[in-house]
């Protein structure tokens, strides 16, 4: 044993964590767990199956065992490289794996990727995989907090640590002697495993509230929790104050900030300090004591509230504003210069903005504040006067050490007696941007800690000095990680691991139901400024908790009443806790009007039976009557529950909340809105595109003007008249030529079905390899979807369902039979229950029947009562005399036009919906008699001896309806014909000679 370790303290506090942690279930099970997965990954390897690799990546990213970047690192590789870690792991494991193969094992990892798999992170992964042999042999090894244990107990490791081999193995003989100690302790006997699990915790884990101070003060110090200026990382142990993200907001806002801390002259105000005692006074008095509720914008209240002010106290609101505005990104500049200098003006002294607080003010930002930060701009400047009161107590020497050291100065705005409210973040990244983050909300702070507390050893502490701490720690580990690349925790690869929602980060709306439990509680909500539901016997989830939890903890509470009911509950509590968040709107009713405001602030737990469950909102001032609320909000306000999601409107809601006066500073939005869900206004239907499919310009405007009201119709008629080609080209036409996608295509048949058509539980391969069922959207769903997402709301969109009449429509359509009626309502759905669904306005439906399938007989005066039926008739209407429209414009001769006309004159007035339609004869091989002989053996006679079975014999029909016996029946219908040269040579050029035979051998006019 070296002669230098000293066991007595981590024996001592190792027995104090014992008392309070369970180490099977925080160390040791999850460890076994993964040394399961990795000996089935093993087995899988040495087999030869080609699964092995993405279930060795499954199996190792949801542990804290592996840096997530070591994991990408294995996941990305190319096929070659893929082939050299099977090559290098499959040596590793073939026999019995052994430490001595450690190095040739990090020596392979490393060419694979050296700037990922450095020799410390590859010995770690090289433990895992001895770990799959045997965990309790070989724990698991992480290099960071491996030497924070050897410096702790004074283990002198440079020599032992020259190859991996010899870091691993130092380590398990030094977890030897430590479980040595422990069974001298008294503590028990350990395994390896169990022995890396107390060592993980000492170093890692917070004392429990059961440490009185004295214990925790000296524990603290002991592992170097302390915060003190030795810790920050230089050898000097000092952070240079250096800029940050955005200097010349930096620059700007430490002229302002620096000047009123060390009590000198203002930058706004030449000769005159503003940060005084009196000033701060005065600001608090007009501002805060002298509240002003009224409905008009923050401008305007403090422009009443500061009437008569010295200059200073208006220098002092001046420089408040642009310490406030200078970091925000979703603010212009022109609009934080206008604000500041407002309130220069105000105070008559011909004061104007310097030209570097002008460049801060017009330049970027650092972070957006969200609709939170701007709507308590008041309670900032209170906080802000709080603090310039907290400075002046200090004195001058006090003060200068204070502003030169970050964790002073962490200190120094601790000590300000009120809820900072984001404001403090601010001042203290303006002031020390190379030391603090520019992160204003507290849960977003704590949220990356916890992420990454494994990657800087553990967490110091949960005070407001301590996470400042530890994020500084952890943003050196993330700097240096990217060699010299940005690190944005907001952006990947960092956000998804703190914020797994961040996909769905952007703004919502909610609907919460003011009476609860039988209690009217709007009053309170306006009164007090939060939002609640009861949850007086949900315990308490953690906010973010997934749904599977808040079931099981509603489960757990709520026994007495019914599970279908719990399961509601959940869902609400989830929608509360977890997916509302702060900038969401929030709404709630009261008789016919409408309450609208914006949450502020996370989900907290009270000790209030009514209201247990809040959020802080600022609340509108006025609220709106239902007859200003337009329909898309109104059908949403008509769901049932207590928490309601109403983002499908946001838009028309966000809309609603900027016009109330006392709503003018929210953040000014630089992206532009998402559009309302509306009903578009079609466009009129050009001669061109009439022309280009053969049709009466004015035949098709009155189909678009029955789309336009009904939304829903149907082309009817017999085969061959284009039903599903106008329909497709009618809605490409509508869209648009740049939003083609928006035309989608469906066809019914005698087995399709509602899981089809809609949505239904599909075989789906779980992420573990089972096989399962998964709810898997249907075409309609799916183009719903899309036409109701932000930015198409004002599109159209078209579904075509061809072949209407050949599905089972009661079954494909379901429930949906109520939204083809009602497109306003919402329903529950067959398969989400908990989800209500409506038809989107911009979504219009084009279906196609043929009447000469018998099939058509089903359609009963449900579906015919939801949608406006079109008939495509060859005699009548839109249809007749397309052919000779489509023949005349290419120049062609009359006969195929002749030819149906006569066919279809020749099927009986009573059973016209079986006559044939024209798009038989516009086909390219329908030119040539060979191909008009095609189409009529192949094509039309085997329809007609269809049609007419049981009434005409197979030769009757071909008798009656055959080629030959049309050509003479439209050689009769001809007339007199030309037979000038001229002619002719027209018709020899044109159509073939079989025509021109045909006139003049049957043809009784020709031949005389």
């Amino acid at each position: 044993m070296n002669e230098n370790v000293d066991w007595t303290r981590f024996i001592e506090f190792a027995g104090k964590f014992m008392e309070s942690v369970d180490l099977d279930a925080e160390e040791n099970l999850y460890k076994k767990e993964l040394a399961f997965k990795l000996s089935d990954v093993r087995e899988e390897l040495l087999a030869g199956d080609p699964e092995w690799h993405p279930h060795f990546i499954r199996a190792l990213r949801p542990t804290n065992l592996v840096n997530y970047r070591t994991i990408g690192a294995m996941d990305t590789l190319d096929d070659a490289s893929l082939q050299n870690l099977q090559t290098l792991l499959t040596r590793f494991w073939l026999v019995a794996p052994e430490t001595e193969k450690l190095n040739a094992l990090v020596a392979g990892l490393k060419e694979l990727n050296p700037r990922e798999l450095s020799d410390g992170i590859a010995t770690g992964v090289g433990s895992l995989l001895l770990m799959a042999v045997d965990p309790t042999e070989f724990p698991p090894y992480r290099p960071e907090t491996v030497r924070h244990f050897w410096n702790i107990i004074g283990f002198d490791y440079k020599e032992a640590v020259r190859t991996p081999q010899g870091r691993y193995d130092a380590f398990l003989d030094i977890l030897d002697q430590f479980r040595s100690e422990l069974a001298v302790a008294g503590l028990g006997d350990f395994d390896r495993l169990e022995a890396q699990g107390i060592m993980w915790t000492v170093l890692n884990v917070d004392p429990t509230d059961e440490w009185n101070p004295e214990q925790l003060a000296s524990f603290r110090q002991w592992r170097g929790d302390k915060i003190g200026a030795p810790r920050l990382g230089t050898e000097s142990g000092e952070v240079e104050r250096s800029f940050g993200p955005a200097p010349d907001v930096e620059a700007a806002a430490q002229l302002i900030i620096d000047a009123g801390i060390l009590g000198e002259t203002s930058p706004f105000w030449p000769g005159g300090c503003s940060w005084t005692q009196e000033n701060a006074d005065d600001l608090i008095r007009r501002i805060f004591e002298n509240f002003d509720g009224g409905t008009d914008s923050f401008m305007g209240k403090i422009e009443r509230q500061l009437a008569g002010a010295p200059v200073g106290v208006y220098v002092l609101a001046a420089e408040f504003m642009a310490i406030h505005m200078l970091p925000l990104v979703n603010v212009r500049g022109d609009t934080k210069i206008s604000r500041v200098q407002s309130l220069l003006d105000w105070s008559g002294a011909n004061l104007e903005i310097p030209d570097a607080l002008r460049k801060g003010l017009n330049a970027e930002g650092a972070f957006h504040g969200g609709t939170g930060f701007s709507v308590r701009m008041w309670r900032h400047f209170c906080w802000l006067a709080r603090f310039v009161l907290e400075v002046r107590k200090r004195s001058a020497e006090t003060l200068s050490a204070d502003l030169g050291d970050p964790e002073r100065f962490a200190l120094l705005t601790e000590s300000v007696p009120d809820d900072p409210l984001g404001i403090k973040y601010s001042l203290e990244y303006l002031t020390w941007p190379s030391y603090f983050e520019p992160i204003t909300s507290r849960t977003h702070r704590t949220k990356i800690l916890k992420a990454f507390a494994t990657e800087i050893g553990g967490i110091t502490g949960s005070t407001d000095p301590e996470i400042a701490f530890d994020l500084h720690r952890l943003r050196r580990v993330h700097e240096a990680e990217a060699a010299g690349g940005q690190v944005d925790w907001y952006q990947e690869p960092y956000v998804s691991r703190w914020m797994p929602q961040a996909a769905d980060s952007s703004q919502r709306a909610w609907l919460v139901r003011q009476s609860q439990s039988g209690t009217a509680m709007l009053s309170t909500w306006l009164d007090e400024g939060f939002v609640s539901v009861p949850a007086q016997h949900l315990g308490s989830p953690e906010p973010g908790s997934p749904l599977q939890q808040i079931e099981a903890a509603v489960n757990s509470g709520y026994q007495h009443i019914e599970y279908s009911e719990r399961r509601l509950r959940a869902q609400e509590f989830h929608r509360f806790l977890s997916q509302m968040k702060q900038d969401d709107l929030v709404a709630s009713l009261l008789e016919d009007k409408l309450y609208l405001g914006v949450i502020t602030g996370p989900a907290e737990y009270f000790d209030e039976p009514l209201s247990r469950l809040r959020r802080t909102v600022v609340w509108l001032s006025t609220p709106f009557g239902k007859d200003a609320v337009p329909d898309p909000v109104l059908t949403l306000l008509a769901e049932q529950g207590s928490v309601v999601d109403l983002t499908e409107a946001l838009s028309v809601i966000a809309d609603l909340y900027a016009s109330e006066p006392s709503a003018v500073d929210l953040p000014d939005l630089e992206a532009p809105k998402p559009s309302a869900a509306v009903v578009p206004v079609l466009k009129g239907i050009s001669e061109d595109f009439a022309a280009s499919i053969h049709l009466q310009q004015s035949a098709l405007e009155e189909v678009v003007r029955l789309l336009q009201t009904r939304q829903q119709i149907v082309f009817y008629g017999p085969p061959g008249t284009g039903k599903t080609y106008i329909g497709k080209k009618l809605g490409e036409y509508l869209a648009g030529e740049e939003h083609a996608d928006h035309v989608k295509t469906v066809q019914f048949h005698p087995s399709y079905a509602y899981e089809d058509f809609f949505e239904g539980y599909r075989p789906a391969k779980s992420t573990d390899g089972s096989v399962g069922f998964s709810l898997e959207p249907g075409p309609l769903r799916r183009i719903a979807a899309e036409a109701a997402a932000d930015g198409n709301r004002d599109k159209p969109y078209f579904l075509i369902i061809d072949e209407m009449n050949r599905g089972n429509l009661a079954k494909i359509f379901g429930e949906l039979y109520f939204l083809l009626e009602y497109r306003k309502e919402r329903i529950n759905l067959q398969y989400s229950p908990d989800k209500t669904f409506a038809l989107p306005p911009n979504l219009f439906i084009i279906g196609t029947m043929n009447t000469s399938d018998r099939s058509i007989a089903m359609v009963d005066a449900a579906i015919r009562r939801r949608f406006a039926f079109v008939e495509l008739h060859p005699q009548e209407g839109m249809i007749a005399g397309l052919l000779e429209r489509f023949l005349k414009a290419r120049g062609k001769p009359s006969l195929r036009a002749d030819l149906l006309n006569a066919l279809n004159n020749e099927i009986e007035d009573t059973n016209r919906d079986l006559m044939i339609g024209p798009s038989y004869f516009m086909k390219p091989h329908a030119e040539t008699d060979e191909g008009l002989e095609e189409i009529w053996k192949y094509e039309l006679l085997p329809l007609l001896e269809e049609q007419y079975f049981g009434r005409l014999k197979r030769n009757q029909v071909r008798e009656k309806f055959g080629l030959a016996a049309m050509r003479r029946k439209a050689a009769s219908s001809v007339g007199p014909v030309d037979l000038s040269l001229e002619s002719v040579e027209q018709v020899l050029d044109g159509e073939g000679t079989e025509e021109l035979e045909e006139l003049l051998t049957d043809s009784e006019d020709t031949a005389s």
